[in-house]
């Protein structure tokens, strides 16, 4: 049976933009809504921390394939 992933990525920001080819951690969600409350929460999290840090939905990737949709 097929299997869709959604993907967030946590990057560092760099001159004030998330700098897309760092990645300091991924998670896999199994639906769009999960991936991006986590997305909002994880970014008010650094926020509040100070942290150079941002999370940034990637997509929903199809597991047996790989191919982003």
């Amino acid at each position: 049976m097929t299997k869709y992933v959604h993907i967030v990525y946590v990057h560092p920001v760099e001159l004030g933009e998330p700098n897309l080819t760092k990645v300091k951690e991924e998670k896999e969600f199994e639906s769009h809504f999960n991936a991006l409350t986590w997305v909002d929460i994880r970014n008010g999290r650094a926020k509040q921390k100070g942290e150079e840090l941002q999370a940034v939905y990637y997509g929903c990737v199809n597991d047996a394939t790989g191919e982003l949709i």
